[in-house]
């Protein structure tokens, strides 16, 4: 009977940690999960794709209530928005970040790309049950 309760309450917290672990999965009703660390795959600049393959870690953002903060490749980076429902407005003029350098020279262009674009409205959709973010001049695809 304790061996069943001790698997019991293991399996229980097991399933709690699960459902407030970090994620890169996204809901297809194109919404911003709040809370949840969303990983770049690439992103495109006017036609031109950047890819973080390199970086030390990946790219990620998460958005919080009207804060979103993450890592750019190299930096670290946070702001604040507005949830429009279909669509987000970055406040202000884009990110603010550390400002390091970082190598090799690819991983400072996609970020270099990234921070110089991430304002204005996004507009958020989904591919494939991918989530995006397309403000029109810049698309950030996420894992």
């Amino acid at each position: 009977m304790k061996k069943t309760l001790q698997m019991t309450l293991a399996a229980a917290c097991f399933a709690g940690c699960a459902s407030t672990s970090v994620s890169s999965s996204v809901n297809t009703q194109n919404k911003l999960a709040q809370n949840q660390q969303l990983k770049i795959e690439r992103i495109v600049v006017d036609g031109k794709t950047f890819d973080p393959k390199n970086a030390e870690e990946i790219p990620n953002i998460s958005f919080d209530k009207d804060k979103f903060y993450g890592y750019s490749g190299c930096n670290r980076f946070f702001g604040s928005y507005v949830n429009n429902g279909d669509s987000i407005k970055i406040n202000g003029a884009g990110a603010a970040s550390t400002q390091m350098l970082c190598h090799p020279m690819d991983v400072m262009n996609f970020e270099n790309s990234f921070l110089s674009n991430f304002n204005g409205t996004f507009k958020i959709s989904n591919e494939n049950g991918k989530l995006i973010l397309n403000n029109g001049k810049m698309k950030i695809f996420f894992k």
